[in-house]
């Protein structure tokens, strides 16, 4: 009796649902890699690297859009849109970007072939995949011969974000590898067999090439760097010598010789002009000025005379020979507009001293003649001669705007400070910094420890290599930048060239898989009709077994099936159990992280109540063993010299006993908490006794796992949080993530107690002294007043001149509250006494007897007699503020009296005379007198 089929879910739905499933991961992907790719391209390209954000994000939008359609039934129209628009974008790139085709390729195939093998039934599947390998042919081959258009891309990053999207889409291809045809199955086989090693094979030769010819490459930018380093060298040293002779010629030495009024018109002063005009023929077309400065800097002689007459003592390359009396040469020196590069030398007289100095003034432009001279091999090759000190270009064959002009990005004192001294053009920012490249600066100022780097060159429009020789006359290095397209073009012909035989070799495997296959294939078409029919319930099928081969035992397998069948349904169950446990497992740690944080958020509302540190501390161990179930749970603070973690609370008995004795570990080499209070992180023993770090502790001999987890406050490590188990294992990094929550509450709590307590000390302090200050005051003003209240009665009213003295206004201002005193009690009459206080400190007292005998004091009569003490301490503190301020008033005037009367005197005796008679007139009834005292020798 055949058995009903086992009802299953049809492949329109099971494809509509991997339709739905790779579309929304697909759009989640691509955002993930849309941000990366933004993030990248901006940082290194600004705006201009943001082509990579523009596609991916499409491609993001396409997969939510497909995921839309999926959902409402439509996965055909959904799939579509995806791959229709991955198509065309990958079609659209290597005509925008270069450098590319190959990783954009290979993604494009396996991310297509991954998606139509779950998402389309097997005919539309391989017409797909058929177009995405044409198409990530043609996207190869195009890439490997269109030009660079020049948009700037990270080949690197597009290289990892194609192997990670190729390796994510793979798994979707392996995933239903089982169900592909075994013709699929031999044709992937054998593109795979050809494809790895090639790939392989390629990147080895790759790798390897680029590597020698970037060995080669630098050798050579080195080699040009020194040429360039020792031609300028040679140039400056050449005028170094020339002009310590020149400066020793007859005609300058007798001129300077002369005295400073016989000079002019002289024979000597016209044979030391012809000497000058001689030397200019040197060099006639970079030679600007050629004088001879006397021993003071002034320019007597000079082939450019509008400098005659100037004074350049303050100048360096006056300053220098005299000093030295040795040749000079100058850095560059801007102005009048231009710049220039001096040679000295000193002139020395028959005598032997100096008498002056020989100055050369060359236009700055002769170092770039020198740099113009020198050929470089190649056009993709820059030279630039820059100052070590204001990265002034001196020389340069890029952008000639950009001559004379630093590339440093000088703050404003800097450049204002740069054009003083004449190291920089004058003028705005713009005449004297250009083509700023601060990769360029760093690359200069770190020579030495890295003799190669990499920069965007403007004058190239790519990346360069760049590296440098420092020169031995000058603060000057010469850089060389070359283009990493001249040593990278050969490596890319050798790319193009493996490619394009890889494709050969691929088309040719897949078409040999294609053909064996078809060969293979065949005996297995009626071994498949008859698994079908026992798949649909037909147990009566019997496979033929015609051959001894791998099929003959395929088809004897087939007809064991049918016995087998209870024995896989069986098996389908018990699987079904298993998912479900594993369901449950998770289920059942979701609920206890849950647990967790709500047990968190329980000790976290409680210990933020709490303000007092001595009941804060105690009651988080508590509340942290009882929530977590940890049979010790200890607080650790550092102590103010950071050397110690000292343990505050506990709430096992091992570590109250630690309390008692006052327990604390060194920071940072004693036990877990050292560690943890030294590096700040949290730190796990699962089997204590094999953890190297642990400190065994004989007051907790049960513990067998141990975490300690840092107390931070601002990043400051204010403590530790230590929790034991008696269980080995007992934590996780789950554990340590929950608790760490837990941690930063505790700390923020134990901050805020140590902020209240500092605060309340602070206001009790406060309180004392201000209270201590009333007294004070007060003591001082009853000692000097004659008047120290006032007494009124039906009869009249009369000041009290002495302290009234009774056992109710002792109590009263004693107790510092009224006291009340009503008829018929132990006393007959009626009294009232309220103290006078002042911000709680007592100043005095109200005393008030009723008129008549038997009187009862009202309420309304109490209380306006404290309302009245209450305003009264007031206005008496307001007059005696107004009466001090007074009384010093009096004071300052009466100093400014006599002292205005003592400084009008200019007679010593008058003075004296004054400042007796002012001082006795402002204190009557005293004797004044001044005596000085007298020199003993």
């Amino acid at each position: 009796m055949n058995k009903p089929p086992i009802q299953s879910s049809s492949p329109d739905e099971r494809r509509r649902k991997n339709a739905l499933t790779i579309s929304l991961v697909t759009g989640v992907l691509f955002v993930v890699v849309a941000l990366i790719a933004g993030y990248v391209g901006y940082s290194e390209n600004g705006f201009g690297g943001l082509f990579g954000f523009g596609i991916t994000g499409l491609v993001a939008i396409a997969g939510f859009a497909s995921a839309y359609q999926s959902r409402r039934g439509r996965q055909n129209q959904g799939m579509s849109i995806l791959i229709g628009t991955i198509f065309a974008l990958a079609l659209t790139v290597p005509f925008v970007v270069h450098g590319q085709g190959l990783a954009l390729g290979i993604m494009v195939a396996i991310v297509v072939a991954g998606i139509s093998s779950a998402t389309l039934d097997t005919k539309w599947a391989s017409r797909v995949i058929i177009g995405a390998f044409i198409i990530a042919v043609i996207i190869t081959v195009t890439d490997q011969y269109l030009p660079d258009f020049g948009l700037p891309t990270n080949s690197n990053a597009t290289n990892l974000i194609a192997a990670a999207a190729s390796l994510f889409y793979t798994f979707f291809i392996l995933r239903r590898f089982n169900s592909y045809t075994l013709q699929t199955k031999i044709i992937i086989g054998f593109f795979l067999v050809t494809i790895i090693p090639l790939v392989a094979l390629g990147l080895f030769n790759s790798i390897s090439a680029s590597q020698n010819l970037q060995s080669q490459g630098k050798a050579q930018l080195t080699t040009l760097a020194r040429t360039i380093a020792n031609s300028i060298d040679s140039f400056i040293s050449f005028q170094i010598e020339g002009i310590r002779s020149d400066s020793r010629q007859l005609a300058l030495t007798s001129y300077l010789d002369l005295p400073s009024d016989s000079r002019t018109n002289s024979g000597e002063e016209n044979n030391a002009r012809l000497a000058l005009l001689s030397l200019t023929r040197k060099n006639p077309v970079f030679i600007h000025s050629i004088a001879v400065l006397d021993e003071n800097g002034k320019n007597i002689l000079d082939t450019f005379e509008d400098h005659i007459g100037q004074n350049e003592g303050n100048q360096s390359y006056f300053k220098r020979p005299l000093q030295t009396g040795l040749p000079y040469a100058s850095n560059i020196v801007f102005h009048d507009d231009d710049s220039f590069i001096y040679f000295s030398s000193p002139i020395t007289g028959k005598s032997g001293t100096i008498t002056g100095v020989l100055r050369i003034e060359y236009y700055a432009t002769v170092i770039q003649s020198i740099i113009r001279s020198i050929d470089t091999g190649n056009t993709g090759t820059i030279i630039l001669l820059a100052d070590t000190r204001t990265y002034l270009r001196i020389g340069y064959t890029g952008d000639r705007d950009e001559l004379l002009k630093s590339f440093y990005n000088f703050n404003d004192l800097e450049f204002s400070v740069m054009q003083l001294e004449n190291r920089l053009p004058r003028g705005q920012r713009e005449a004297a910094l250009a083509g700023i490249n601060d990769l360029i600066v760093a690359g200069v100022d770190n020579l030495q420890q890295q003799p190669f780097f990499e920069a965007y060159s403007n004058s190239l429009q790519s990346n360069t290599i760049n590296t440098g020789q420092f020169l031995e006359t000058q603060p000057w290095v010469a850089i060389v930048r070359q283009s990493t397209k001249i040593y990278l073009d050969p490596i890319a012909e050798q790319n193009r060239t493996n490619i394009l035989i890889s494709i050969g070799l691929v088309f040719f495997s897949i078409g040999s898989g294609f053909f064996a296959s078809k060969f293979l294939a065949s005996p297995l078409i009626s071994l498949a009709n008859v698994a079908e029919k026992i798949s649909a319930g037909d147990l009566t099928a019997r496979a033929k077994t015609n051959t001894e081969d791998e099929i003959g035992i395929l088809s004897t397998a087939f007809n064991r099936m049918t016995d087998e069948l209870s024995q896989t349904v069986n098996n389908l169950e018990l699987r079904v159990a298993e998912r479900t446990a594993s369901i449950e497992v998770a289920r059942e740690q979701s609920e206890k992280r849950a647990n967790e944080l709500q047990a968190i958020s329980e000790i976290s509302r409680v210990i933020t109540s709490e303000q007092k540190l001595e009941i804060l501390l105690p009651l988080i161990t508590r509340l942290v063993s009882e929530s977590f179930g940890f049979y010790h749970t200890g607080i650790f603070l550092i102590n103010e010299t950071k050397q110690f973690a000292v343990l505050q609370a506990a709430n096992s008995q091992g570590g109250k006993n630690m309390l008692a004795r006052g327990h604390k570990l060194v920071v940072g080499e004693t036990g877990i908490v050292g560690h943890v209070a030294k590096f700040g992180i949290p730190r796990i023993a699962l089997e204590v006794g094999q953890d190297a770090v642990y400190f065994n502790n004989p007051d907790m001999p049960n513990t067998r796992s141990e975490m300690a987890l840092p107390l931070k406050i601002r990043d400051q490590i204010v403590g530790v949080l230590d929790v034991q188990s008696e269980k080995p294992g007992a934590f996780d990094d789950n554990n340590a993530n929950t608790l760490s929550i837990l941690a930063d509450q505790i700390a923020i709590a134990i901050e805020n107690a140590r902020l209240f307590e500092q605060t309340q000390q602070a206001l009790l302090e406060s309180q004392a002294l201000y209270r201590k200050n009333i007294q004070e005051s007060w003591l001082t003003f009853s000692r000097d007043e004659s008047s120290i209240g006032y007494q009124q009665s039906l009869a009249g009213g009369r000041k009290v001149t002495s302290p009234i003295d009774t056992d109710e206004i002792r109590q009263a201002m004693n107790r510092g509250s009224s006291l009340i005193h009503q008829a018929g009690q132990s006393k007959q009459e009626s009294l009232i006494v309220v103290p006078i206080k002042l911000r709680e400190q007592v100043i005095g007292a109200l005393n008030i007897k009723a008129p008549t005998a038997g009187r009862l004091w009202t309420n309304d009569e109490i209380n306006l007699v404290e309302a009245i003490s209450e305003r009264l301490s007031l206005a008496l503190e307001n007059a005696r503020l107004i009466q001090d301020s007074q009384r010093q008033l009096v004071k300052e005037q009466t100093i400014g009296e006599v002292t205005g009367k003592i400084g009008a005197s200019i007679n010593l005796k008058n003075v004296l005379q004054t400042a007796v008679e002012e001082l006795g007139r402002a204190m009557p009834g005293s004797e004044v007198m001044i005596e000085f005292e007298k020199d003993d020798e």
